[in-house]
């Protein structure tokens, strides 16, 4: 491959954005289907979809090494599996951090990770934690509802 106009180049390339784009509608329907038959609540519904897009990602590797060794195969699945982990970091942060925009970091996550500005901004957003919440009643803390005011004493 010394030239980008190189016919096994380009060839590669192709193959590479096919299984790209299969591997992302697959993961999507299996996410979804497998979310709606087992009643998955959201963020597992996302687990399910990175994992099984990481997953497929990584099968579409064993073409590539078929004149190799089973060990080279298993070097060049991992690839994969590595890198999608590593995009996907900051939805995996939102999610085990129940922060309540996981779904919005998700999305941003996936449309501009590829940006390293994007990545960054959705890791961060995912580890920031939201502002209480206060109204002329009630606060909210991470311990729940909290009387904005102490209760007067009944008994005088």
């Amino acid at each position: 491959m010394s030239s980008f106009n190189d016919p096994a180049f380009i060839e590669w390339l192709s193959t590479l954005a096919i299984s790209i784009g299969v591997s992302l509608i697959i993961a999507g329907g299996l996410a979804a289907w497998s979310g709606r038959l087992l009643g998955l609540a959201p963020e597992h519904k996302l687990w399910a979809f990175i994992v099984g897009f990481a997953f497929l990602c990584s099968l579409s590797t064993v073409p590539m090494s078929e004149h190799g060794t089973w060990i080279d195969t298993l070097y060049l699945a991992m690839i994969p599996l590595l890198i999608i982990f590593i995009y996907f970091l900051p939805t995996a942060a939102a999610i085990n951090g129940h922060h309540p925009n996981f779904n919005s970091i998700f999305i941003m996550n996936l449309f501009f990770g590829w940006t390293i500005a994007g990545w960054v901004v959705a890791f961060f957003w995912a580890l920031r934690r939201p502002g209480l919440i206060e109204s002329a009643d009630f606060r909210v803390t991470p311990f729940g509802a909290v009387p904005q005011n102490r209760p007067r004493d009944q008994s005088r």
